[in-house]
């Protein structure tokens, strides 16, 4: 199926996506669509045609279908599938490419300077299978949160649309096995403990590498360190606690490894753009 080949900045522009789900024995419809139209398959099977080409994706699979191209379901879905979907367009010239590029060097063009800003050319698969697939979902949850009832959301929303961009670029480049090994144990690790004080000396002493060997790592492979992990972890645990619990605010912090019911509050409202309280209300109304 090939690449998107397009230049950065400016960024692709999300326009709209949600989650949506196909019972067994149902299919998706046809159509011709003006924008390009991402779908990931969080659950099942789907079966679709782009141009007169079938493709089978399954779960933690992507298939990215291009404007102008009629695309539809060929085959029913053999059992009830989840999708996230996501429709965009690309504002400047886009290809539909053959191939990828090899590393992150190839990705970035130009150094940015006092005047002019860094410049990269992306080349990202239409049709694959994600890596870091609980970093791919987390990122699609956030797009399609319940505090999206923010003001700011929308603008947020191109934020993380665009942090998905740049994790399908980084999925798509050879990243040596090593390193992939070394995040996996570092995540088993993390999600784990991430209830208890969390320490580098502890996960290197764990998984026998070097502190620093494992945050480069992690920064070359999910675009993070440890520590920001677990604590958008945590943050993804409390927020499962603060809508299906009674807990205060404080026992929902320690429960997740954060003693100080401040900062976590703090942090949460970093990572989710509002309180935990706030959060809390905003589920509460969703369910009535």
């Amino acid at each position: 199926m090939g690449y998107i080949s397009f230049h950065v900045p400016p960024f692709p522009v999300f326009i709209k996506g949600g989650e949506d789900r196909f019972n067994e024995g149902t299919k998706h419809f046809k159509r011709i669509y003006t924008v390009f139209d991402l779908l990931y398959v969080k659950k099942g099977l789907l079966y679709m045609t782009e141009d007169n080409r079938e493709y089978t994706i399954k779960e933690g699979e992507y298939i990215i279908l291009a404007p102008g191209l009629e695309h539809f379901g060929h085959k029913n879905s053999p059992r009830d599938t989840r999708i996230y979907w996501i429709h965009f367009t690309i504002p400047q010239s886009y290809l539909l490419a053959g191939t990828g590029h090899e590393n992150w060097s190839d990705v970035q063009t130009r150094e940015g300077d006092f005047e002019h800003p860094s410049s990269f050319h992306f080349k990202i698969p239409r049709y694959a299978e994600v890596v870091h697939r609980d970093f791919i979902e987390k990122i699609l949850e956030n797009l399609f949160s319940v505090t999206g009832q923010t003001p700011d959301f929308p603008l947020r929303q191109q934020l993380y649309f665009e942090e998905l961009l740049v994790q399908l670029q980084k999925e798509a480049l050879k990243i040596p096995t090593a390193a992939e090994r070394v995040v996996e144990e570092t995540l088993k690790f993390l999600q784990k403990h991430y209830q208890k004080d969390v320490r580098m000396e502890d996960l290197a002493k764990e998984i026998h590498f070097h502190p620093d060997y494992i945050t480069r790592c992690m920064q070359k492979t999910l675009g993070m360190t440890p520590v920001h992990y677990v604590n958008v972890y945590r943050i993804s645990q409390a927020k499962r606690l603060l809508a299906t619990t009674d807990y205060k605010i404080s026992a929902v912090a320690g429960e997740v490894g954060i003693e100080d019911s401040t900062y976590f509050s703090k942090l949460f409202k970093k990572i989710e753009g509002v309180s935990p309280l706030e959060f809390r209300k905003i589920v509460s109304r969703r369910r009535k």
